[in-house]
């Protein structure tokens, strides 16, 4: 009887022990100049230690989150002894040629579930595809958080592992949170901030790590945590492999999440026709053609809804969309970052034809009449001269026939992705490119009628921003924060100005006499494009903003698209107020779809077909 008792009290504590280390990376930055090296030591300090768990990388493994960059750091982490556990951060999705999926095709996942003992990990990825400053965890990963939740003894002990620290670092952290009342949470662990540093936030402990790039050129890094039944603690190891205790987290303490108010939806000033709310990440706009309305959702499902948001058909792409379709002659062209160019029926989704590329289809597709002499090799059954152009992940142009999808042309100049929508105007096709430089080619036969090049730092590229014309100049800003005006025919600097801290949001005036910039914090900025001159600056208040999106007017009100969820207008007599919030999620451009409606959407699926009151 008491070999029993002393069996079950020793499970007992087993099953409970909490006396166990592991390693803890963060933001490596495979790119940058030598972190590949500083990396490889790391990992081979974290296998010198013969007491560590596993491993967990929390985050901004890239300096640009390039395909080479993610194949690195994979080949280096691999290395470990034991098993590790990654999550992406901003820099693997901002940049991404790949639209954030190679991490997943590299490591299996962006996200991660860890059970050790009574502990559980979970990691979570609040990194934005092509969309900076701040994070967000996708709706589709608070799903799946929820479920596994629901799944999880809630006396177990949780920690969360983000990029961006959980607090407003990350727009939607309350969605998190409110899951995790109720459950033992003990920290919520995070990079970003390259720092060692524990804080707290709704009285959740904060852990911040440090980078494992040196600090100042002296020493790369990382931290080992150390666990016992009531006490987390944190050390720091160098190059001397010694580790160097730097703080505590007391896991005997109770946490009481407080639950947040998570409305998301309010209706300021707007008459709604239609309100849907898909719960689907969104990279690509919906689109509006004949009274229907299509969305392509990042997961690669197409699908078409009438005027009441009844869906009539859907259509799996089988990859991902991060690019927004077009349609044209009642074709729906869609293409997915896997590479593949889709045409469908677009009144029954029937799918009409495909071909496949080596690269991924990464730029907004744009279709109109082909007016050049190129010859087809196939003959074509219809009338239709409808062709689409579209922008790859590795800077090529291709324009084909959409019947028959045969090329017309292709432009291979530019040395990086293209994001951007391009500008048709004329004949002339412009856009930014993620190697810094603006490209004019010509519609009929892809020809380059002139480059422009002026800015030379790849973090400042015009790639994002949607350019604007008047039929005389082309419009656009950078993250340089400068607003350029160029000359459409000889592709020379008509003028810049470097006092509307501008980043990659500008729109124009029905009349084309007005150019609307979204300062990078708080300020829209009226610009007379005839003059130059500065009308107004209009403080709207909607905080620091870095979210991409063509600025409309409709009946002399401007409309823009912002990070914090709002959708603002500003009138003619720099009157502004806020006419819809969509939800804690970056709203994505405002389209005109008649003369009095509109469509808004946001990047977790939510569309609103609305008038201006």
């Amino acid at each position: 009887m008491k070999n029993i008792a002393l069996f079950l009290l020793i499970s007992t504590i087993s099953l409970y022990a909490q006396d166990y280390k592991f390693a803890w990376i963060s933001d490596t930055h495979i790119g940058y100049k030598n972190a590949d090296e500083e990396l490889d030591s790391v990992v081979q300090a974290i296998n010198s230690f013969e007491d560590l768990s596993f491993t967990i990388i929390s985050g901004d493994i890239g300096e640009k989150g390039r395909n080479d960059e993610l194949e690195t750091a994979k080949g280096i982490l691999d290395k470990l002894k034991q098993p590790y556990y990654i999550i992406p951060g901003n820099h693997d999705t901002k940049w991404s040629e790949s639209g954030a999926i190679k991490f997943t095709e590299l490591w299996g996942d962006d996200k991660f579930y860890l059970e050790k003992d009574n502990d559980i990990y979970i990691g979570l990825n609040s990194g934005i595809t092509w969309a900076g400053g701040g994070g967000h965890i996708k709706p589709e990963d608070i799903k799946w958080l929820e479920e596994k939740l629901a799944d999880t003894d809630s006396t177990k002990n949780l920690f969360i592992v983000t990029h961006h620290p959980l607090n407003e670092d990350i727009d939607n952290y309350y969605q998190v949170t409110n899951l995790l009342a109720g459950h033992n949470l003990k920290m919520a662990m995070n990079g970003h901030g390259h720092a060692n540093k524990i804080s707290e936030f709704n009285e959740v402990p904060e852990v911040m790590t440090r980078s494992s790039l040196s600090k100042n050129n002296d020493s790369w890094g990382f931290t080992i945590v150390e666990n016992s039944d009531s006490l987390t603690k944190f050390y720091e190891v160098e190059r001397d492999r010694n580790p160097h205790y730097w703080g505590t987290v007391d896991r005997s303490k109770s946490v009481t999440i407080p639950v947040i108010d998570s409305t998301e939806f309010i209706n300021y000033n707007a008459d709604v026709k239609l309100n849907l709310d898909l719960e689907a990440t969104f990279c690509a706009l919906p689109v509006y053609y004949n009274g229907y309305f299509y969305t392509s959702d990042y997961s690669g499902i197409v699908s078409c809804f009438d005027s009441t948001g009844n869906m009539l058909w859907d259509f799996d792409a089988f990859g991902n969309i991060v690019s927004t379709p077009t349609i044209i002659d009642n074709y729906f062209i869609v293409g997915t970052a896997q590479g593949d160019l889709i045409t469908l029926n677009a009144t029954t989704g029937d799918q009409l034809q495909s071909i496949g590329f080596d690269e991924g289809i990464t730029s907004q597709l744009i279709s109109f009449e082909y007016s050049g002499t190129r010859q087809l090799i196939l003959p074509k059954s219809t009338n239709s001269n409808a062709c689409v152009v579209l922008g790859t992940s590795t800077g090529k142009v291709y324009c084909y026939d959409v019947e028959t999808l045969q090329e017309y042309w292709t432009f291979e100049k530019p040395e990086g992705m293209i994001q951007t929508k391009p500008l048709h105007e004329g004949n002339k096709i412009i856009f930014g490119c993620w190697d810094s430089r603006i490209y004019c080619i010509d519609d009929r036969n892809g020809l380059l009628i002139w480059k422009w090049d002026e800015i030379k730092n790849f973090y400042y590229s015009p790639a994002a921003c949607i350019p604007v014309d008047d039929g005389k100049k082309v419009y656009f800003t950078s993250p340089n924060k400068n607003v350029y005006a160029i000359d459409m025919k000889l592709g020379i600097t008509s003028w810049h100005k470097d006092k509307y801290d501008a980043w990659e949001s500008i729109g124009i005036s029905e009349d084309r006499r007005l150019l609307f910039v979204k300062g990078f914090k708080d300020k829209l900025h009226v610009i007379s494009n005839v003059t130059t001159n500065w009308m107004q600056i209009v403080k709207v208040n909607y905080g620091l903003d870095t979210m991409p999106g063509k600025i409309i007017e409709q009946n002399e009100k401007a409309l823009f698209n912002a990070k914090n969820g709002n959708i603002y207008s500003v009138d003619r007599k720099y009157n502004h107020e806020k006419v819809l919030f969509m939800g804690s999620a970056r709203t994505q451009s405002v389209q005109k779809i008649s003369d009095e409606l509109l469509m808004a959407s946001n990047m977790d699926g939510r569309i609103t077909i609305f008038s201006i009151k």
